[in-house]
Order: C-alpha cells, then sequence, then structure tokens
C-alpha cells in the first residue's frame, strides 16, 4: 500500500514523527561512501539544470544518461520511475491541473511510480492554500497508490535516489514472475501476460515492455524489430510471430 510522510509543519521538512522506528533506523548514505554498485539512471532532459543532477553526477553510484523520458524525470534500474517536484512546481501543477494527468500516466507506466516532493520550502509560494496541497498529496498516495517521499533539498533527494537503487538493485531479480495466479495490478497484468509468449521469462518480459511501451507493440511487432531487443534470437523471434501472427 502506498505511503506518505506528511510533516507537522509544511515548512519543516526536517520534521520525524517519534516513535516511528523505520524513521529511527534510517541512515543517510554518505555521498562519499556511494562507490558500488554502479545503477543505471535515465534522466528526463528537463532536469538537464537541476541540482540534483549535478550531485548525482559527482556521486560514483550512477552511471547517467539524459534523454526524452515518456513518463517521469528519473527512472532507476530500469525499476523504479521518479518524477521530481519542487513545492512551487507541486503548487503550480496542482492549480493548472497537470498533476493529476502526470498522475494518471505514471500509475499507467510499466515502472515502480514514486514522486519526490524536494524542498526547501520557498518563502513565497503560489496561492495554494496549504491544506489543498496536503489533500492532493493524500490523494496521489491513497487514490492513485503513488507513494510521495518528501525531501529536504537536493542533497536528501540524493541520498533516497541511492536508497531506491540499492531497493530496487538487479532489476531482474525484481520482476514478477509467472505463476497460476494472476496480479491485480496493471503493469503486472502486463507482465504476466509477455511471460506467455514463446521463451519469454520475467526479464525478457520487462525488456520488451520497456522497448515497446505496451503489450499491443509487442506482439504487433516484425521480427527484424524484436530482434533489437537483448534476449530476442532469430528462433523466439519467429516463434512469438508464429503464436500472434
Amino acid at each position: 500500500m502506498a505511503q506518505i510522510t506528511i510533516p507537522p509543519d509544511m515548512s519543516d521538512l526536517n520534521a520525524v514523527p517519534t516513535g516511528d522506528p523505520v524513521a529511527s533506523a534510517w541512515t543517510p548514505i554518505p555521498v562519499s561512501e556511494a562507490r558500488s554498485p554502479r545503477h543505471q539512471l535515465r534522466v528526463d532532459i528537463s532536469e538537464r539544470q537541476a541540482a540534483l543532477l549535478d550531485l548525482v553526477r559527482q556521486c560514483a553510484d550512477f552511471e547517467v544518461r539524459i534523454e526524452q523520458l515518456a513518463v517521469g524525470d528519473y527512472v532507476i534500474n530500469g525499476g523504479i520511475t521518479v518524477e521530481r517536484k519542487t513545492y512551487a512546481d507541486f503548487a503550480i501543477s496542482l492549480a493548472d491541473g497537470r498533476l493529476f494527468t502526470q498522475a494518471a500516466a505514471l500509475a499507467r507506466c510499466p515502472h515502480r511510480p514514486v514522486i519526490l516532493l524536494e524542498g526547501p520550502r520557498p518563502s513565497r509560494m503560489p496561492d495554494v492554500h496549504p491544506h489543498a496541497l496536503k489533500g492532493a498529496m493524500v490523494s496521489l498516495a491513497v487514490m492513485w497508490r503513488l507513494p510521495v517521499l518528501c525531501a529536504r533539498d537536493p542533497e536528501d533527494s540524493l541520498r533516497i535516489l541511492q536508497l531506491l537503487a540499492h531497493q530496487v538493485g538487479d532489476p531482474d531479480h525484481t520482476i514478477l514472475k509467472r505463476y497460476d495466479h494472476q496480479p491485480k495490478r496493471l503493469a503486472s497484468r502486463k507482465l504476466y501476460m509477455l511471460q506467455g509468449l514463446p521463451g519469454v521469462g520475467p526479464a525478457l518480459a520487462h525488456r520488451l515492455l520497456i522497448e515497446f511501451g505496451s503489450v499491443e507493440r509487442v506482439v504487433t511487432a516484425t521480427e527484424a524489430t524484436l530482434l533489437k531487443v537483448q534476449g530476442v534470437g532469430p528462433k523466439k523471434a519467429a516463434r512469438i510471430r508464429e503464436l500472434v501472427g
């Protein structure tokens, strides 16, 4: 179930609820200690001037690739999509209606989606009531099942990216395997369906979905196009086309 952390005072991002064993046990990862293993980080071109990206490049944890992402701002190890928002951007996107359009796109993406709300909160905020901001955060977490993670500043955002990277680890080990029980979540159902194709296991299903973006595009792809995906050889591509053709 998605969780949300709302500081008692929206302006105090350092506040941590007392008695929380998870919060008490959490220890930040110093940038100087982030040496191995290296993780893959795809970054949207809109983040080129972000302070967070500069910090990411200074540490040894991530192999960075800048590109135009269809959804989100950062994709970690091909397994987690992060939408980063400052407090001002969060308020503006709520006011102009972009926030929940972006939420819908995140909810449909094949990766595990996360919203990263980055501080510090500016001295002058857009004219949005604090209750509306909190209500939007609750709606994202509960109704859209999108976790909202709060960071004090870009340095704290880096620590969160490091923690997420260590959590997901090797993306091939976090992919749902196909068993008799069909999953309920849309992204998991897509992977489940692709694993029904000849010679397609969890890792290959994940790569196919990333490459083509949808199950429909996978099953309508030509043999030549399928061959571009790592793990698909001529025989396997022919077997897939024979089944779906």
